[in-house]
């Protein structure tokens, strides 16, 4: 029994649905029934109800998760404390996401400039689910086109460039469409091999499915291939730009009403510290923060209290 055994019981029996459960997790269906059936058997218990394919956390599964939970908020709160401790900081924010890179690094290092008696925790993951939205104070994540904020204040738009080699015979084009790339190879990058990345369904929305030659989870390996192999892909806008600065590649901008929000949200019921309120208000303060949110009311967020 490890850690991550745990954890993944503890999301399954979130869910109640292996294969939502994989995909959010970005693991595979067998591999995460496996890692369920062998806790079941090193327990001597059964921890769900089985009809078909549905699964139901039994009795047992309800006692076991109460456990499990009890260990992972002490876990966390231990190490909360150990980093306070060993930063010699008397007040900290967490920040957790599956798009906490995004163009929040250069407020966090002016903030941290103003306030350097704060440490700052930021953690990227692949869902809410997979972090306790008992110690963060904020989760940010790119929200689907189309769907409504409400308590989400939007931080960047998602955008998509069309990434290739400077070897490649469309690389002296410009612009480069996804029209012009529908007969192309494609190379993509997904930590979850049975999910495909927004690239893709960008490409389908413009009335074509792009040929996959190659499916990595190694940017490393996208790169490689799309050096040695005139292959294109289509990556989301930071990446491109942090790709383009090797001199070796070349990135052109995807037109789209298809983007999708990077927003921050303040999990359920969460009391928000004094310092985690003070670093909203500040964010809040910024213009191109104002111009992504009109009419946005802050305190839909500093309320939760």
């Amino acid at each position: 029994m490890n850690l991550l055994q745990l954890k993944y019981f503890q999301e399954v029996a979130r869910y109640q649905n292996i294969t939502k459960t994989a995909e959010i997790l970005h693991v595979s269906q067998p591999s995460l029934s496996t890692s369920i059936k062998h806790l079941e058997e090193e327990l001597g218990i059964e921890l769900f109800d089985r009809k078909g394919k549905s699964i139901v956390l039994n009795e047992d599964g309800q006692n076991f998760l109460r456990d499990i939970n009890s260990v992972f908020e002490l876990l966390n709160r231990n190490q909360m404390k150990r980093n306070l401790i060993a930063s010699g900081k008397s007040n900290a924010v967490f920040i957790g996401g599956s798009k906490s890179e995004l163009k929040l690094y250069p407020f966090i290092a002016r903030f941290l400039a103003r306030h350097p008696d704060v440490l700052i925790s930021v953690k990227n993951c692949v869902s809410l689910a997979s972090l306790d939205p008992d110690i963060l104070d904020f989760f940010i994540c790119a929200e689907p086109p189309g769907s409504e904020s409400g308590e989400m204040l939007i931080l960047d738009r998602d955008r998509h460039c069309i990434l290739m080699s400077k070897s490649h015979p469309l690389a002296e084009k410009d612009p480069v469409t996804l029209d012009m790339i529908r007969n192309e190879q494609f190379v993509f990058v997904t930590p979850n091999s049975n999910k495909m990345p927004p690239g893709y369904q960008l490409c389908e929305s413009e009335g074509f499915t792009p040929k996959v030659a190659c499916i990595t989870d190694e940017r490393t390996v996208m790169l490689s291939i799309l050096k040695e192999g005139n292959l294109v892909s289509v990556v989301p806008e930071c990446d491109a730009e942090a790709f383009t600065r090797i001199g070796e590649y070349v990135a052109f901008p995807v037109p789209s009403d298809r983007e999708r929000n990077i927003v921050l949200s303040v999990p359920a019921n969460k009391t928000l510290s004094k310092i985690a309120r003070t670093f909203l208000l500040e964010l809040w303060e910024l213009p191109e923060i104002q111009g992504l949110n009109p009419g946005f009311d802050i305190r839909s967020l500093l309320k939760k209290e």
